[in-house]
């Protein structure tokens, strides 16, 4: 944007200056912003409250979106927050802020205890309505920002200030409320104004007019001062003054008094509280362990395939997906199609495993499926249109490619050292005491590494029961092997059919059944 303004011609530049006029208000003016105030209803039948209590950090954030989403399941029709916070990031409260400000399948009301300052202010004043303890602190939403430099908490700069000052209005202006103290609230340099709508009446409406300290621009009576703000401070309100200026709409000092402004049945009020699961759900939906479910669930699955029908490895990659796909329900992130997509690619790779020899069509779509699943389950939209959609797509598509390498390395060693790494040599079994071992000759020359004794096709005999895994001998030579899923008694004949590595699958030859 820099580059594009020192691009331009010098006379265009003053046009616009000298266009917008010396004396503007400190935000200009701009189209008309769409109003999303919805009717007050007389009677709730389905209330709801959701407690915001603390920082509002990437916890209660994603705490507070699913139980938004739980509500707009449970066709809630009142929805309160309970807001008790000193603020804390100011991009994901804007979002909880405008989230409220949409929602069209409840009316939203905030309920102000003790303190609403910073982000919890901005997410009061996306909701219909709110009410205030006259004690409680509202306001300051001044945005600051960690200077590595300096090593302190420094002020953002004014270009982005400008951007929240924005926002603020919009979000005040869009609920009818004043604009310009939501303003004053963001930037600490402007003084507010206000005079009576009419002047007969001192104690009728306000209009309201902002400017900046540098503009020095002091209207003339009945314009008055608004005394808490700037310059050099956040507006913050109590909330008797809240009230007045018409930044809150009622009394309250607690949800309770809602019963019987809304005439419903205090008991029957649903409450979402934050609680242990939540932190769990959100630790879980953190790039480290998401990936690290991916990790363990790809080589539970490894482990299961090589020595099919144990259980361990099913079992363990199992509980992976389950706690994947649990958490982003809780999030609003995943749905059953979800689920199905990644079923259907686990059928499609048992097939090309199993059924079908080679690796085909039916792995590469198996795997396609998988990665559509973890990939549409980690957000809440289907194809990225905004900058913040694609860098969410970029990092969980990084996050899966990051575990995928992982695993690869990690099959390359367990395929080698599946019988004799400390737990994974558990699910092949070991033959008799007697017997030679799997990399000596009957001659008693040993095989050289990597070298496998027998070969896709050789038939040889059951030494041990094979459910699945156990030992076969072909010739003179005793190994250990894996049946292909079957239980396969002492005597019968088998068959190789697969060599994976230091993994050997047999089948039981069907001529030796009677």
């Amino acid at each position: 944007m820099l580059a594009f303004l020192k691009a331009l011609p010098i006379s265009t530049v003053l046009a616009v200056i000298l266009g917008a006029g010396w004396f503007q208000p400190a935000v200009a003016a701009q189209d008309s912003v769409p109003d999303a105030r919805r009717a007050r209803p007389a009677k709730a039948s389905r209330p709801a409250v959701i407690e915001m209590y603390g920082e509002i950090d990437g916890k209660l954030t994603t705490y507070f979106k699913s139980r938004f989403e739980q509500a707009r399941k449970a066709d809630v029709d009142l929805l309160i927050i309970d807001i008790n916070s000193p603020g804390g990031l100011k991009i994901e409260s804007l979002e909880m802020a405008r989230m409220l400000r949409d929602c069209d399948w409840a009316y939203t009301v905030a309920v102000v205890t003790n303190e609403a300052i910073s982000g919890a202010a901005l997410i009061s004043i996306g909701c219909d309505a709110i009410y205030i303890d006259p004690n409680a602190k509202f306001g300051d939403i001044g945005e600051i920002a960690f200077d590595m430099e300096e090593f302190a908490w420094r002020l953002i700069e004014p270009k982005i200030e400008s951007y929240l000052s924005r926002d603020a209005r919009d979000l005040a202006e869009s609920k009818g409320r004043p604009a310009d103290l939501a303003e004053a609230m963001v930037d600490k340099e402007v003084l507010v104004y206000r005079r009576p709508k009419d002047a007969a009446d001192a104690d009728g409406e306000f209009d309201f007019m902002s400017v900046r300290t540098e503009e020095e621009l002091k209207p003339d009576e009945p314009w008055e001062l608004i005394p808490e703000t700037g310059p050099e401070r956040f507006l913050t309100l109590s909330g008797q003054r809240a009230k007045e200026l018409g930044v809150a709409q009622e009394f309250a000092s607690s949800v309770d008094e809602l019963a019987g402004e809304y005439q419903y049945d205090g008991s029957k009020l649903k409450r979402f509280r934050y609680t242990a699961t939540d932190t769990f759900v959100y630790r879980l939906n953190q790039p480290f362990f998401t990936g690290l479910l991916i990790l363990v669930g790809l080589i539970a699955l490894y482990v299961e395939a090589s020595a099919p029908g144990i259980g361990i490895g099913g079992l363990l990659a199992g509980l992976c997906a389950v706690l994947f796909f649990w958490s982003r329900f809780l999030t609003g992130t995943s749905g059953w199609l979800e689920v199905i997509l990644f079923l259907a690619g686990l059928t499609f790779i048992a097939l090309e495993l199993f059924v079908i020899p080679g690796f085909g069509l039916p792995g590469l779509s198996g795997i396609v499926l998988l990665f559509a699943s973890v990939l549409l389950a980690s957000q809440n939209f289907v194809i990225p249109e905004t900058a913040v959609q694609w860098n969410t797509v970029t990092s969980s598509a990084l996050v899966m490619l990051t575990s995928g390498f992982l695993f690869l390395i990690a099959a390359v060693f367990i395929s080698r050292r599946l019988g004799s790494l400390p737990f994974l040599n558990r699910l092949v079994l070991a033959g008799p005491a007697n017997d030679v071992d799997d990399h000596v000759q009957s001659d008693g020359s040993e095989l050289s590494d990597g070298e496998v004794p027998i070969s896709v096709g050789d038939v040889g005999v059951a030494e041990s029961v094979l459910r699945p895994a156990g030992r076969a001998r072909f010739g003179d030579r005793s190994v250990n092997v894996v049946s292909d899923g079957s239980y396969v008694e002492v005597g019968l004949s088998v068959k190789v059919v697969r060599i994976s590595g230091n993994v050997i699958k047999v089948a039981e030859v069907a001529s030796d059944r009677r």
